[in-house]
């Protein structure tokens, strides 16, 4: 399973958080109180923050009017389905391992993370405004209308004597932490990095060490080698998702099949690129970095990638590149010169083509 799949999963499931921990706190601060009171709302309920505290902001809110907290409200047969199906919905999206799931993932849970603040706002407006006529103690503001007393949505506000406060409770920002996970994933797919090794590969090596015999010198270079095949397999090349993924040093979309090229690091850090010229421009800028891998799409095998250094690349004003120098790998030099028959030009190997772009390869 790749890094982003595992962000992704991680992430969904801390909305799960929020069925141990509350949401959102609002609290009551006054001279007469030393400690404020105070409520914790769940996604299925409203509790104290202190013993008794909302009986006391019961009785306090029954002189001026107001109602008393809800022991239960619609919401609450809501919240818990939605949280459930969002959390098992990105789990579902963290397997599949599609990018475009992740991101689809997040703008949905921002779309109910802002219709869910917005419910809060009603509540609370209702419950600041909607005062009875009957109550015992009415207050007015300087044009003689009733005062109200919502709470602020997040932040602080003065009332009467009393400053209320509104602020995300430590459930929330598990929520916060799962979204901002899902966007880390959308980053890191970005790369779609591979495991350490395949289990696959353990196998095969372990049934070449198992009837080892000292004797046999060339049994022992080949266990060596796919020893380090082994141990260097997470430096693999990734696919580029033509008309997605973006170039790294243009920063256009990258699009042409038969021009797109690929840098991975000796860290296994992958770089793609719209054209040769992109990727050969970003080494010369960045020549301090010790690359693993040079790999480009040619233009007689398009989609594929091939390594750099083994292919020929033709210059010719006949053939257009994305970025207009006129570069275009080829499988074979064969290949190479048949296309400069028909197309004029002048071929170039792996070496000569660094020579001329005054690049040096660490």
């Amino acid at each position: 399973m790749k890094k982003s799949q595992i962000i992704m999963i991680v992430g969904s499931l801390c909305l799960l958080v929020l069925f141990i921990l509350p949401m959102w706190t609002i609290t009551l601060g006054a001279p007469q109180y030393p400690e404020p009171i105070g409520m914790n709302i769940w996604i299925n309920k409203i509790t104290d923050m202190n013993p008794n505290d909302l009986k006391n902001i019961n009785l306090m809110n029954h002189y001026i009017g107001m109602e008393e907290i809800p022991e239960y409200i619609k919401e609450f047969d809501y919240f818990p389905i939605i949280v459930l199906f969002m959390s098992l919905l990105g789990v579902m999206f963290g397997f599949l391992g599609k990018r475009k799931l992740y991101i689809s993932w997040f703008v949905l849970m921002s779309i109910i993370g802002s219709v869910g603040m917005y419910d809060f706002w009603l509540w609370e407006y209702d419950y600041g405004h909607n005062l009875s006529e009957s109550a015992a103690i009415k207050f007015v503001d300087d044009l003689g209308k009733p005062l109200a007393y919502q709470p602020p949505l997040i932040g602080k506000k003065v009332i009467l004597n009393f400053e209320a406060t509104s602020y995300p409770a430590l459930g929330s920002y598990f929520l916060f932490l799962g979204m901002l996970m899902t966007l880390i994933s959308f980053h890191v797919s970005k790369n779609k990095e591979k495991l350490l090794f395949r289990f696959r590969d353990i196998i095969y090596v372990i049934s070449l060490l198992y009837p080892y015999k000292k004797k046999s010198l060339s049994k022992s270079l080949q266990i060596i080698a796919f020893t380090s095949i082994f141990f260097s397999c997470s430096i693999k090349p990734k696919s580029i998702n033509f008309g997605e993924d973006y170039c790294n040093y243009c920063m256009m979309i990258i699009i042409d099949t038969k021009h797109a090229s690929q840098l991975i690091t000796k860290k296994g850090k992958t770089y793609v690129f719209d054209s040769v010229e992109c990727m050969l421009n970003n080494i010369k800028e960045k020549n301090n970095t010790a690359y693993y891998h040079f790999l480009v799409n040619t233009y007689d095998k398009p989609i594929e990638l091939f390594d750099a250094k083994k292919s020929y690349f033709l210059f010719s004003k006949s053939i257009s590149s994305p970025m207009g120098e006129y570069l275009t790998a080829f499988t074979s030099k064969e290949k190479a010169n048949e296309f400069k028959e028909k197309k004029d030009g002048e071929v170039y190997d792996w070496n000569t083509l660094i020579s001329r772009y005054n690049i040096l390869i660490n």
